[in-house]
């Protein structure tokens, strides 16, 4: 079954030209000598107004320089305040001001930010794929990440080598990012956005912990960047989640609970730390036809093994960065491990279970390892390279996707 398709987001965007011919997306890496189409809705509704006013104003403006002409300048500044009549006269229909818009973030509060954001700081790791995915690479002057941590990421979007990588919300400088004319900002934190926003920065909390509030943030994402291209994006984004969701609902829903294994995933093993309830995690595992071990609420919260033991999850998920158990670790003697009923998480861009855009293949990919029978018709290699040329516009190559599968850096 194919679930990605370029097709449907071409549709879309011939779609949004028929309805709206004004307001056209342009491929990325377009030509940027003619912009005004990226306003074009507003200039239709206000132009009329925008100009006569203009107009009129430009109109007395002249009517005065040309009186302080007759009256007080030279013939040579005569001919100069002419001029300028004459080009601002000439100018008055085309002039645009800078424009601003407010946007509601996750924690409920109405921010003002740019209409066209030209300079990002993006600091929440998770955030700076669904940046790229919805066209904004080249914005990002300031990154959570490095090459080191997310080498996908970086391949996918070699622009983010200009940027100035590894800059975390608890260590941002509001003073360098004002110098680096950093004009939107992007942090999962209510509180670090307000830090930033007292310091005059345009901040927006953009994190969530669920599915629904995933399309939520995504959405007001592609609000905060204003281009149709984003709009566009996190349109065939949620359309796709929805349909997935609804897929792996239709197909275990009759299942009961004795049915759904009981899911642990380990987010780090030094020191032990797994992910509870309330997060992201648990929602995919519950959305994939599982169900939570852990009885904890949160990411990351520190345990042992005897705790773990306690739980005795019928299968195990180890985070794509939390690395393996030694052969004679204490978690090689639990039933999930000695049964083989365990498995590392994907990472590409970014750690498939951990709140990035790639949360539409984790699910797949969680669903065919709790229940294989159900979806043996899903092909996720496929479906991951689908994925890639859709959101990402990057081809991958056979190699490429079993790398991301197994968790793998790109090859040298």
């Amino acid at each position: 079954m194919t679930l990605y398709s370029v097709n449907s987001r071409n549709a879309m965007w011939h779609m949004q030209r028929k309805h709206a011919p004004e307001y056209q997306p342009q491929p990325r890496n377009a030509p940027t000598q003619n912009m005004r189409w990226r306003v074009a809705p507003l200039r239709s509704i206000f132009y009329p107004i925008q100009a006569n006013f203009m107009q009129g104003c430009f109109m007395r403006f002249s009517l005065s320089l040309a009186s302080m002409c007759r009256t007080t300048a030279t013939k040579a500044h005569k001919a100069s305040l002419l001029l300028c009549c004459a080009l601002g006269l000439g100018f008055a229909p085309s002039f645009t001001p800078a424009l601003a818009r407010n946007v509601t973030d996750m924690s409920g509060t109405v921010v003002s930010v740019p209409d066209t954001p030209t300079a990002i700081a993006d600091l929440w790791f998770a955030h700076n794929e669904i940046l790229v995915m919805l066209g904004a690479a080249a914005k990002i002057k300031v990154t959570a990440e490095n090459p080191k941590d997310s080498p996908w990421l970086f391949k996918v979007a070699p622009v983010l080598l200009s940027a100035r990588t590894g800059v975390r919300p608890e260590s941002a400088n509001p003073e360098d990012l004002l110098a680096r004319k950093i004009d939107l900002v992007f942090v999962p934190q209510r509180a670090t956005a307000e830090t930033l926003r007292h310091a005059s920065l345009p901040t927006l909390d953009a994190h969530y912990a669920t599915l629904p509030d995933m399309l939520r943030s995504l959405d007001m994402t592609a609000q905060a960047l204003g281009t149709p291209e984003a709009h566009s994006t996190a349109h065939l984004y949620r359309s796709q989640m929805e349909h997935m969701l609804a897929l792996l609902q239709s197909r275990t829903a009759p299942l009961p609970a004795t049915a759904r294994p009981r899911v642990l995933h380990i987010a780090r093993l030094n020191p032990l730390q797994i992910d509870g309830t309330n997060t992201l995690i648990d929602s995919w595992i519950t959305a994939a036809g599982g169900q939570n071990a852990a009885t904890v609420s949160g990411n990351h919260k520190p345990t042992t093994f005897e705790q773990i033991a306690a739980w005795n999850p019928d299968l195990i998920i180890l985070g794509a960065t939390a690395g393996l158990p030694a052969p004679d670790a204490p978690l090689r003697s639990l039933p999930a491990f000695a049964k083989g009923h365990w498995a590392v998480n994907p990472q590409g861009v970014f750690s498939w279970d951990r709140y990035g855009c790639e949360e539409l293949l984790q699910l797949e990919w969680a669903a065919k390892l709790f229940h294989p029978t159900l979806f043996t018709d899903l092909n996720l290699p496929h479906d991951v390279q689908a994925f890639y040329r859709t959101f990402f516009h990057y081809t991958l190559n056979d190699d490429d996707t079993a790398r991301i599968l197994a968790a793998r850096p790109p090859a040298p």
